[in-house]
């Protein structure tokens, strides 16, 4: 059985160390908070360059341009930077692991490429926080949105680290009707997407926010201090799967039904997050930026 002690994660994909420091930034006094992160990005010119890049965008439209990374924090503000350090560290991740697409039905649309992965945690995580704004949660905007790009990191790591039985997993998803995508995953892996992106946040010394949401995104009786978070990326995650037009299984519509009920979330929002929310965005700068950062 596949457990912390005896997942293998040297050959794992390392996430940056600028973006697990800028993680761990405490918010307490704003001022030392900005210094320090402003200092963390200066060290990678690369990620300097994006979140220039995106203060720049159309999103953010100045008549001046924005030339220097102290503006562009100013502008974005500190959250903000932090999930566009995460968005373009995730990404880096994706990129560099990419695999030709296997055959897709509509049992398996989030989860047959990396590419189909990605786009499916970053549709997952704007919807977290359009969610996290409609429940008047907007103080928790960019924490859920972070979570939500990462609540499938599992199950990159499932496709990188067991190539062959992925393809068999596929395959088994595309023939087989089931009630709990984890009790497939336990069945071939020997592990779920949940615990193995746990496992892995918990060797990158993630937040334990984080940690909980990738953990427990699947579980209706959620046991975290987080709840609101996990519940808000669990909901986001299967808005996401209506949008993308993959079937929900038998625990996917008690999770809906449970997590719907938890967050109160009405006939109208429910409408928008499933339906009108595309064209929004589809006209988003940041997501259309954030779909094209891999092929």
């Amino acid at each position: 059985m596949i457990n912390k002690d005896t997942l293998d994660i040297k050959d794992l994909p390392v996430f940056p160390q600028v973006a697990i420091k800028i993680l761990q930034i405490q918010e307490d006094n704003i001022d030392i908070s900005f210094k320090e992160l402003e200092s963390i990005i200066l060290l990678d010119p690369a990620l300097t360059a994006k979140i220039l890049k995106v203060a720049n965008s159309a999103l953010y439209a100045r008549q001046k341009e924005i030339t220097n990374l102290q503006q562009a924090l100013t502008l974005l503000g500190f959250k903000m930077v932090k999930s566009l350090v995460l968005l373009v560290s995730a990404s880096n991740i994706y990129s560099k692991n990419v695999k030709s697409q296997q055959q897709t039905t509509a049992a398996t649309v989030t989860k047959t490429s990396t590419a189909m992965i990605w786009r499916h945690s970053v549709v997952t995580a704007f919807i977290s926080k359009y969610v996290a704004t409609r429940i008047k949660h907007d103080d928790k905007k960019e924490d859920v949105f972070v979570a939500g790009l990462l609540h499938d990191i599992g199950r990159l790591i499932m496709m990188i680290k067991f190539k062959e039985k992925y393809e068999q997993y596929i395959a088994y998803l595309n023939q087989m009707q089931y009630k709990d995508i984890r009790e497939i995953e336990e069945k071939i892996f020997e592990i779920n997407h949940q615990d193995i992106g746990k496992i892995v946040l918990e060797k990158w010394n993630f937040p334990n926010e984080l940690i909980d949401a990738v953990a427990q995104h699947h579980v209706v009786q959620v046991d975290s201090k987080y709840k609101t978070t996990v519940q808000i990326v669990g909901l986001a995650n299967l808005f996401a799967k209506i949008i993308e037009n993959e079937n929900l299984s038998e625990n996917d519509k008690e999770l809906l039904a449970a997590f719907s009920k938890a967050l109160n979330i009405s006939q109208e929002d429910y409408n928008y997050l499933t339906g009108e929310i595309v064209n929004t965005l589809q006209n988003d700068e940041l997501y259309k930026m954030s779909t094209s950062l891999i092929g």
